[in-house]
């Protein structure tokens, strides 16, 4: 069982604005550096509050699902060349900007975690340890360990609840796991020297994109130093068969993808990363690219894109603010301020 640290301290609420109304959806861009909050209606930024363990060098969050409570889990892995920050894992309230609590890893590069649709589970991958840990969101207690291949480090549970896909990057396989009994089902090949590290479930749950970043022993870096090293392979990304667990198509890039993120009908598949100012639209009908969308900046390391629930636009958190893309025209349509906020977008009533 995971010893818990004691919860941190529970900052004042800040004040929103009396243009805030009950039942109306408002944007929260939730990062490390702040939570910035903003009425989609007009593009006004209403609060900037405290973020989620602010100051941590490289924190990733998922905005796929929240937990049964309606918290986002996020993480922070050690620091690996001093030591100088450990590991943890945040379970933060983006209504009330409070982390209700922290669950200490130690020295681990620890990556994305992720939430089963239902909310009750929460997966994280330990890369260092080649395992991913399975918690209660309600008690906060581990579960389960699942063992898989060589330095997991993303996850995702597909919306059905059949699916838990983890790619490893030094194994360069996606492992399949069953959410209900935290079995592995299968290991998908993705390629010698692909280095699979992100994944991403469709909307049908029939496919899943695996970004693949072409190094490999970088447990901590990955490919953004020491000791990462190239496989000569590139960057790419690549499309898995859930049914008959296999590689149909792969997309070479000429910039880090780091996530993928689909309109919500399913006809377009956003491919961006925290270094690209830009992001590549792919068609999922052909699997072909549609559109490349220039941005004003990058995203930065806590930066993401989100699609609104209607399906008429996607945000994209970048450095300079969140940018409004439609849908129809792939173009970016506006540019909201967000106080230097940069994070993930979860669209909130």
């Amino acid at each position: 069982m995971q010893t818990l640290s004691e919860s941190p301290k529970k900052s004042p609420v800040p004040t929103l604005s009396s243009q805030v109304k009950a039942g109306r959806p408002y944007i929260y861009v939730v990062g490390a550096n702040g939570t910035a909050v903003i009425d989609p209606t007009n593009g006004q930024l209403i609060v900037v509050a405290s973020g989620v363990a602010p100051g941590a060098w490289y924190l990733f969050m998922d905005n796929h699902y929240r937990d049964q409570f309606g918290r986002v889990w996020s993480q922070s892995s050690a620091i690996e060349e001093s030591y100088s920050a450990l590991a943890s894992v945040y379970i933060t309230d983006p209504k009330t900007f409070r982390t209700e609590n922290t669950i200490p890893l130690g020295y681990n590069a620890v990556h994305t975690v992720g939430l089963t649709p239902d909310g009750k589970f929460a997966v994280v991958p330990i890369g260092s340890g080649t395992k991913l840990n399975v918690y209660d969101t309600k008690s906060f207690e581990q579960v389960a360990t699942v063992n898989v291949g060589d330095s997991p480090f993303d996850m995702m549970i597909s919306s059905d609840g059949k699916y838990c896909c983890t790619p490893e990057v030094n194994s360069d396989t996606l492992t399949v796991v069953d959410p209900k009994t935290w079995k592995v089902m299968a290991k998908v090949p993705i390629g010698e020297g692909s280095g699979s590290f992100m994944v991403t479930t469709w909307p049908n749950n029939k496919f899943a994109s695996v970004e693949c970043c072409g190094y490999h022993g970088g447990k901590y870096n990955l490919a953004l130093g020491p000791p990462a090293a190239p496989t000569g392979k590139g960057f790419a990304i690549k499309y898995v068969d859930l049914t008959s667990q296999s590689v149909i198509k792969s997309i070479p890039l000429d910039f880090l993808a780091v996530w993928d993120e689909f309109t919500p009908n399913g006809k377009y598949d956003f491919i961006f990363g925290p270094l690209a100012a830009k992001t590549v639209v792919v068609d999922t009908g052909t699997l072909e690219v549609a559109e490349t969308i220039e941005l004003e900046s990058s995203p930065g390391l806590n930066g993401y894109i989100t699609p609104d629930p209607n399906g008429k636009y996607v945000y994209a958190s970048v450095k300079s603010g969140l940018q409004m893309i439609d849908t129809s025209s792939l173009q970016v349509v506006d540019t909201f301020p967000t106080g230097g906020v940069t994070g993930t977008p979860f669209v909130l009533k």
